[in-house]
């Protein structure tokens, strides 16, 4: 086991703590819980904390648990990046607004479909507003989908807000409302349809060149912009 509690990571211009579990042999389970990461990084750095599993097999991922930790004012393109299929991210309290994400997952969608990552304070209070701090499957296809319903509306952790984006059934399945601007970009196989597609007013949605939609059911209503 690796253990990384109460501890305090302040004014670091590198990243506070990096684990490499592929490194180590007969690790299973990783517990980063009630710490404190405050003005760590710069403008070039690419995290704060990451969880490497990328040289480990899929079958053998260790669970890992990052709860109750405070992260304030970091600055760098991912407060907490992970490779870990079976990393739980729980209770902790993100405010970086110098930060491009809070949450960046590089975990194959064929690995795990789904990270879960409940009960955060975002800084936010809509879903949309957490989407954008968070980089996954909404993002790239061939990650996971992170779960981060229901989430916290106040530091306190006292108050929370539920909800979601409906719109990816699965892995290249789409339809259904719009509840976030979506831009579908991959030419790798098609998008099913499996739901008639409907944007409302306020949103977008995004079809690049090259992408196919396979219609199985239903077609495409606009009210907003496709």
């Amino acid at each position: 086991m690796i253990r990384v509690i109460e501890n305090t990571f302040v004014e670091l211009q590198g990243g506070a703590l990096s684990l490499n579990l592929g490194a180590v042999d007969g690790v299973y389970s990783v517990v980063v819980d009630d710490n404190v990461f405050r003005a760590v990084g710069s403008e070039f750095l690419k995290f704060v904390v990451s969880v490497d599993c990328s040289a480990i097999d899929a079958a053998r991922f260790p669970n890992v648990s990052l709860t109750r930790n405070d992260f304030y004012f970091n600055q760098a393109s991912a407060t907490v990046v992970t490779s870990c299929a079976g990393l739980f991210l729980t209770e902790n309290v993100f405010v970086n607004p110098l930060a491009t994400r809070d949450y960046v997952v590089r975990v194959p969608y064929e690995h795990s479909s789904t990270m879960f990552a409940r009960l955060n304070y975002w800084n936010a209070s809509t879903y949309d507003e957490i989407a954008e701090r968070v980089y996954d499957y909404s993002d790239d296809e061939f990650l996971a989908l992170v779960q981060v319903s229901p989430w916290y509306i106040d530091l306190n952790r006292t108050q929370t807000a539920s909800g979601g984006n409906r719109f990816f059934k699965g892995p290249f399945e789409i339809g259904g409302l719009l509840e976030s601007d979506v831009t579908l970009s991959s030419t790798e196989q098609p998008y099913r349809v499996t739901q008639n597609i409907f944007v409302p007013h306020g949103r977008t949605l995004v079809i690049e060149a090259g992408v196919t939609l396979l219609f199985i059911r239903g077609g495409i209503t606009v009210e907003g912009e496709c």
